[in-house]
């Protein structure tokens, strides 16, 4: 890739990021206010009434984004009775965050950030068990305000994110997830000895992501989804995915951990996703866990690191295998297609492989590449008949089955290579001339070719 379109990668990464922490402020201080609303207090006895008058005045101003005057009366509050309401701590950080954006002397901003660091610290010290805004949520605002007014210290935050992120799981806020990848991104640039625990935090993270983007009753999925393309982006850029660095953090746990199954199931799915599956630690880990427990991605795994070696027939056994293991018919028809084309590119069998490429539609019917197997396979049948004109019919069925591929799959790609070879393969129709001399041919009538191919089409 050259070095423009790394920049516009890396500037879409950015933007698309930034959008998102936008989206996530805004979702929080609508969050805030209404937890505020909700007036949860802890109230000690102790507590006077010209604090409790405090809370009242500038949480009244405060909720009509008058923080000017709400600005003396919730300092008041703060500093004589800290414990007294969460409204403290919900509307102080947009008080502050006001003051924050409005200041313009650099020393006294970063004086407020400060503060803004230490008003969560303090509601994390009061209200750290709140069902709502619970410790892993405070912490998680607080590094997503520390990275949002000190951009270059990642350091600080990362463990605020980490501990945010790994507690509230499918709760994290897109924001936190976005964050937490990329501080751990910087700390990588700056110590590439952490290339694997950058590698575990982006997993995490994206497996978050990507569980909440699937998920049809989350309001927020869409951008969930949004974080999880720009992050798989930054990971890729990372240069942490290349698949000799990969190795060299893989190979020896692999060694190591040759009995923990779920390690070597997530490795082989990982090395799989970036598509380094001609790595031997690949097929180490595949065939340690196929030999623990098979499933359709070990055997998968198992078939690819044969077929490496030069061995279809074992090839074949394998991606079998793996299709009686897999959880859905896309799966197994993504198997049972590698069959046929093994078959096809191999063994030469053009009947095994129609056989599993007709088994592999059956499984999922609307993936093209079956269909153009089957016609490229038409396409270069000879010899059916006597006649060389009969012989050209096998064009005829050749393309009917491109054209089912658009039909079924009508992607710019599939419809691109599709007719290209309708181009290509038409060429050698029977002509007009060539027709009328064959009894059994004739424009637009049906005609029944025969051999192996035994399937009906029209004359054209």
């Amino acid at each position: 890739m050259n070095s423009r379109n790394l920049l516009i990668l890396a500037f879409s990464v950015l933007t698309t990021l930034s959008c998102v922490a936008q989206k996530s402020k805004k979702s929080t201080d609508a969050e805030t206010a209404t937890a505020a609303n909700e007036n949860q207090t802890e109230q000690p006895a102790e507590v006077s009434e010209a604090c409790l008058n405090n809370i009242s005045l500038f949480a009244e101003s405060a909720k009509y984004k008058n923080y000017a005057d709400a600005l003396a009366p919730w300092e008041a509050a703060y500093a004589e009775c800290p414990r007294a309401s969460r409204a403290i701590y919900t509307y102080g950080s947009r008080i502050i965050v006001w003051q924050i954006d409005n200041e313009k002397d650099a020393t006294v901003k970063d004086q407020l950030v400060t503060k803004l660091m230490k008003l969560y610290d303090d509601q994390i010290k009061y209200f750290g068990n709140d069902a709502k805004q619970p410790r892993a949520y405070l912490l998680g605002m607080k590094a997503y305000y520390s990275l949002l007014y000190r951009p270059t210290d990642y350091v600080t935050p990362y463990p605020w994110l980490e501990e945010s992120v790994k507690t509230l799981g499918l709760n994290s806020q897109p924001s936190f997830l976005q964050q937490f990848v990329v501080a751990s991104s910087e700390l990588y640039k700056a110590d590439n000895k952490r290339a694997e625990k950058f590698i575990a935090d982006y997993l995490l993270a994206n497996q978050i992501l990507e569980t909440n983007a699937a998920n049809d009753q989350l309001k927020t999925a869409s951008i969930f989804g949004d974080v999880d393309a720009a992050l798989d982006a930054l990971f890729v850029q990372s240069g942490v995915a290349d698949c000799a660095q990969l190795d060299k953090i893989y190979g020896p746990q692999v060694q190591t951990r040759k009995t923990d199954y779920d390690f070597l199931t997530n490795t082989v799915r990982f090395f799989k996703r970036l598509g380094c599956t001609t790595s031997d630690v690949f097929f180490k880990a595949a065939q340690y866990a196929h030999a623990i427990k098979p499933s359709a991605e070990s055997a998968n795994g198992c078939a690819e690191m044969a077929y490496n070696k030069g061995d279809y027939a074992k090839t074949i056994d394998y991606y079998k295998e793996a299709v009686s293991l897999a959880t859905s018919d896309v799966e197994a028809a993504d198997y049972l297609y590698k069959v046929a084309v093994i078959y096809n590119a191999k063994f030469d069998n053009s009947i095994k492989a129609r056989e599993y490429a007709r088994l592999s539609i059956e499984r999922d019917p609307n993936k093209g590449a079956p269909y153009i197997l089957i016609g490229l396979l038409y396409a270069g049948t000879r010899g059916i008949y006597d006649s060389a004109t009969l012989n050209k019919t096998v064009y005829w069925v050749a393309v009917d089955k491109f054209r089912k591929a658009q039909q079924v799959e009508p992607t710019e790609e599939v419809i691109n290579k599709t007719n290209e070879y309708i181009r290509t393969y038409s060429r050698y129709f029977p002509s007009t001339e060539e027709i009328f001399f064959e009894p059994d041919l004739g424009a637009g009538k049906s005609f029944f070719v025969g051999g192996w191919i035994g399937e009906s089409t029209i004359c054209r």
